[in-house]
């Protein structure tokens, strides 16, 4: 029940609301009253002797209220009394267990801070520990490298083995920052490229030699370096690229006529019998220039017979060597780099080479379109001769009723010529 409503009907006329707004001010209340009797619409004496009635109305109210409700003012009060002594026993019991969580706080959080941080410091201390074993076996590692460098070939696959484990080794731990390590790092870049250079000596060099043995601790130090994939496609683009331009300088005109120029002196043809306006061999030079031809192709299948035994001797050291562990075999790794069998590779690309060279040579110079189709037979002979020294590092045989792939695809390049050659023969033939 608020206060307004608590005033008898008695005292209605006495406007209270306005005393009971939140914002009362009597200093702005009392202006207002002295504005209003300025106007001439109030008078001040009244409106004081109107606040003295409201005060003593309100005082009798309070009073009577007082004295109706004696005794539950009293029981409340009491009450009141009652809940202090309440209060101060729950505030004796916050105080207790405030003392007994700060008790309780230093047993537990102290301890384990403690631990937490003896944790870490381990932890740290772990971590330490291990980046100096790295490191420690890194140097080991570096030293005996370092030993095993002036041991030349003999020691040269076990220094890429060891390269090798340095190398695993710094991808497993983060050594980077520590100034050992990375001046250290630096003498191995120039250690790792002597290996490589010395890798790829001993490759050529057995390959040269057909020293298996030669090839296979080169082979071994590529796939230590994992670099295996990579050198196999380069050795065989290296050797298909040499071919290629054996391949060409044996069927250029243009050198042709200088060797045959080169030759006049012992045979009488002058600037060697070259006819001035189409640079072709005149009519007496023509067999000086097909001798010459048919020995450098004579020489082109010893050049291609050496390209394929390198290539066999390659694939066989592969098939031989195999990883220690997946006992997978080096052939495996370097065809599935390759995608495909890298011997079929070769051939096509041989094969390829042989016959994009002599047909742009035949359609270059009319001698050499002629001199392949009149001596087509002489061309065929050498082939198969070059196919039956080839045979004896593949482990097979040619024969007009069986043929490999790799037969298959050196006679398909001269197709061309043999066709020519058929028809030409077929043709003399129906005329005698």
């Amino acid at each position: 029940m608020t206060m307004a409503t608590a005033i008898p009907e008695l005292d209605s006329y006495t406007d209270y609301d306005s005393f009971l707004v939140d914002q009362f001010d009597p200093n702005t209340h009392a202006n207002s009253i002295i504005h209003q009797s300025a106007k001439g619409e109030l008078d001040i004496a009244t409106s004081l002797s109107s606040l003295s009635f409201s005060i003593d109305s309100l005082n009798k109210q309070l009073h009577d209220q007082v004295t109706t409700h004696y005794n539950d003012l009293l029981s409340q009060a009491a009450g009141i009394r009652e809940l202090e002594t309440v209060l101060e026993t729950v505030k004796l019991g916050l105080r207790t267990l405030t003392a007994f969580m700060d008790r309780l706080s230093f047993k537990i959080k102290t301890p384990f801070e403690q631990i937490q941080t003896y944790t870490i410091q381990l932890e740290r201390l772990q971590v330490t520990s291990e980046v100096l074993r790295r490191v420690l076996r890194f140097l080991y590692l570096s030293k005996r490298l370092e030993m095993q460098m002036p041991g030349g070939d003999l020691e040269l696959t076990k220094a890429a083995l060891t390269l090798s484990e340095v190398d695993a080794l710094l991808q497993e731990s983060d050594l980077e920052g520590i100034h050992v390590v990375d001046n250290e790092i630096k003498n191995l870049e120039t250690v790792r490229g002597r290996i490589v250079d010395s890798a790829d000596r001993m490759l050529q060099e057995g390959m040269d030699a057909q020293n298996q043995a030669q090839v296979g601790s080169a082979l071994q130090v590529f796939y230590s370096l994992k670099r295996l994939d990579l050198k196999i496609v380069a050795m065989t683009s290296l050797l298909s690229n040499r071919l290629h331009s054996q391949i060409k300088q044996a069927v250029d005109i243009q050198s042709l006529q200088k060797e045959a120029k080169g030759m006049s002196n012992t045979t009488g043809f002058v600037g060697g019998g070259v006819r001035r306006n189409n640079g072709e061999p005149s009519v007496g030079a023509a067999a000086l220039w097909t001798s010459i031809l048919w020995k450098r192709m004579e020489k082109l299948m010893d050049e291609m017979y050496n390209g394929c035994i390198k290539i066999y001797l390659l694939e066989r050291v592969l098939a031989r060597k195999r990883d220690p562990l997946t006992q997978i075999s080096f052939l495996e790794i370097a065809s599935n780099s390759m995608d495909g069998n890298m011997v079929h590779r070769f051939w096509q690309s041989l094969s390829v080479h042989l016959e994009q060279e002599l047909k742009a040579a035949a359609r270059s110079s009319q001698f050499l379109h002629q001199a392949f189709i009149d001596g087509f037979p002489r061309l065929l002979n050498l082939l198969h001769e070059f196919f039956s020294r080839v045979s004896v590092h593949n482990a097979s045989s040619v024969s007009e009723d069986v043929q490999s792939p790799e037969v298959v695809l050196m006679l398909r390049a001269i197709a061309s010529f043999e066709s020519a050659y058929k028809t030409k023969t077929a043709q003399r033939s129906s005329h005698r």
